[in-house]
């Protein structure tokens, strides 16, 4: 399974260097609206985490589960919060470092896998964020069996990632129309023209039920149609109780 994650790590890296739209970093006027008391946390265009859902942040835990990119994780600590942001990219970690030396932020960056948490102590963090990326790991369950024994009682979990249908339908050239083709769960390898691309597609009953099957309890639901039908993003707030 290591090579796997090295591959994706790979595969993440060289996206990062060609300048990929979601390795954009928190612009200055984000950051200082953070700082200002307006913090505003985004997944996609127009896709904002509800602001009830963090809370106030000021002094609280938070770690940024595969957060890196210069975006959440400046912009939590500009509003207050003690930040760790771990992740499996390097070049997205150097984002956070870039944004954290100009800001003057105390980050804590850390190079791992989002399937690890073991070098965190339980009940280590009040706020866990963690935004689409679950995609390439091949089970979610472990991420969030982590997730909960890394919470504190009463802590949040974030969690933003695509719906299965982005993974159910294809692009038919010649009906000019998205179809259903894909069985789920789904897994790039799987699939001929991929080369060394690796991406799992879970099904919604992993996302909801494995959160619950590691004693999470949903108590916020939200969605995010871009302009792609099959782009349909999701988010989910649980809580450890």
């Amino acid at each position: 399974m290591e090579h796997v994650f090295k591959q994706v790590e790979q595969n993440i890296d060289t996206l990062v260097a060609n300048n990929v739209n979601w390795s954009a970093t928190a612009t200055s006027d984000q950051l200082h609206q953070a700082k200002q008391g307006a913090l505003q946390l985004s997944f996609g265009v127009d896709c904002v985490i509800p602001s009830h859902w963090l809370g106030d942040l000021q002094g609280k835990k938070v770690l940024c589960l595969a957060g890196a990119g210069g975006l959440q994780a400046p912009l939590l600590a500009c509003a207050g919060a003690d930040v760790t942001v771990l992740d499996l990219s390097e070049r997205m970690l150097d984002k956070d470092r870039e944004v954290a030396k100009q800001e003057r932020l105390g980050l804590r960056i850390e190079h791992g896998n989002m399937c690890d948490l073991s070098r965190f102590a339980d009940a280590s963090f009040d706020l866990v964020l963690n935004p689409p990326s679950l995609c390439y790991v091949p089970d979610v369950t472990p991420v969030f069996c982590e997730v909960y024994r890394v919470l504190k009682p009463g802590g949040t979990f974030i969690m933003i990632s695509m719906n299965p249908i982005a993974y159910v339908c294809d692009w038919d050239a010649d009906a000019q129309c998205y179809k259903a083709v894909n069985r789920m769960p789904y897994c790039a390898c799987e699939h001929t023209g991929q080369g060394e691309w690796i991406e799992y597609g879970h099904t919604m009953e992993s996302y909801l039920g494995g959160q619950l099957q590691c004693g999470l309890v949903l108590t916020g639901y939200k969605e995010c149609q871009m302009e792609d039908i099959t782009e349909l993003y999701f988010a989910t707030k649980g809580e450890k109780v």
